[in-house]
């Protein structure tokens, strides 16, 4: 702020300098009477002046500070604190992810060209997509975010949150399942878990909060179909979009994988998706299906997921003023009281000294 927008009532200031002048032309222009006639005044010019005949210009001088610092009360100087409150609409988002064992193989290229598995590519881009990686991935400060995983049953791993370090940690926590007990791949039974982690969201701000939920929506990876769970994935859908929430969904494989061992010799085959029910998922929701065929792929879906599913901030900033005429001031290790005071004080002064030491007669 600057000095102009320090008072409330700046146009007053100028009166100062029509008072001012008025004082010092009064007392400047005054006649004044003759106590005592003389006929020779001569001795009268040689005698010496005391010091309260030449410091009676004080008078004037004090009711100049007088009016001065009233004119300046008066148009309020005021101290302003400027305050920034800070309103987000934010998106609350559930990641769903597949952990089953086919996501450890290893026919993803990752940086420098190393082969790296799927589910490393997946960690590694949705952890860009939660912090930004500095190029297209821009991050997501101000959204809500959960993880859900997935192979034979669902489990929510992180629920919907702001703490993104702890959503980074869980998603680090990632391994495929150790037994064949725990294999298998329930897209339908994950999707309806994190609609119904996602769908009472709202409920936890205010009409008076400063994060409001903007839009729902659920991003949900697989390599695979649907070979467990209760629950097909056409079902969750219809529970989704009862909901308005928006399911992205993306089938992260190669098109063809290489075989091993004695199906070596019958060359790569194709890698089984569920392209048609991911499709019509995301089409019931009004979300979109995407295909990753390697890293760049898949970071370039979820750089396209960032841009339509975008947070608004807004910024409002407002002040809170002190009024400092009548309130001590303190300026660097000083404390000085306040103008009306220092008014009153160069008046009473003024008051005291006409009527003493600098007392006319008549």
């Amino acid at each position: 702020m600057n000095l102009w927008n320090a008072f409330a009532y700046p146009w007053l200031l100028p009166l100062a300098l029509i008072l001012i002048p008025l004082i010092w032309w009064a007392w400047l222009s005054k006649k004044r009477s003759v106590a005592v006639r003389f006929s020779v005044i001569s001795r009268l010019q040689h005698s010496n002046t005391s010091w309260s005949m030449k410091a009676r210009h004080l008078l004037p001088l004090l009711r100049s500070l007088a009016v001065l610092l009233l004119v300046i009360s008066i148009a309020r100087p005021r101290k302003a604190d400027e305050l920034t409150r800070i309103q987000t609409e934010g998106v609350a988002i559930q990641l769903v992810v597949d952990r089953s064992g086919s996501m450890a193989q290893e026919d993803f290229i990752g940086q420098r060209g190393r082969k790296q598995s799927r589910l490393q590519a997946v960690k590694q881009v949705v952890k860009g997509f939660i912090e930004g990686d500095g190029d297209e991935l821009e991050g997501r400060p101000d959204d809500l975010i959960g993880l859900t995983v997935f192979a034979r049953y669902p489990d929510t791993e992180c629920p919907l949150t702001q703490d993104h370090d702890h959503l980074i940690r869980a998603l680090d926590r990632i391994r495929v399942p150790k037994t064949r007990d725990e294999d298998g791949t329930a897209i339908g039974d994950a999707l309806l878990l994190a609609v119904q982690r996602i769908r009472n969201i709202a409920r936890r701000f205010s009409k008076d909060d400063d994060f409001k939920i903007k839009s729902r929506a659920i991003i949900l990876l697989t390599d695979g179909e649907q070979n467990a769970g209760k629950y097909k994935p056409i079902k969750a859908a219809e529970a989704a979009q009862a909901m308005d929430i928006k399911v992205y969904t993306i089938g992260a494989a190669p098109e063809f994988q290489e075989q091993r061992g004695l199906f070596a010799a019958f060359g790569p085959r194709r890698v089984p998706i569920d392209e048609e029910s991911l499709k019509k998922v995301a089409r019931m929701t009004g979300g979109r299906y995407f295909r990753a065929k390697d890293t760049d792929s898949l970071e370039g879906i979820y750089a396209e997921i960032d841009k339509l599913e975008r947070s608004t901030v807004d910024e409002e900033r407002y002040y809170s003023y002190e009024e400092l005429a009548y309130v001590w001031i303190t300026w660097n290790d000083l404390r000085l009281p306040p103008p009306l005071l220092v008014v009153l004080l160069l008046l009473a002064m003024e008051v005291v000294l006409a009527n003493t030491r600098f007392r006319k007669i008549p």
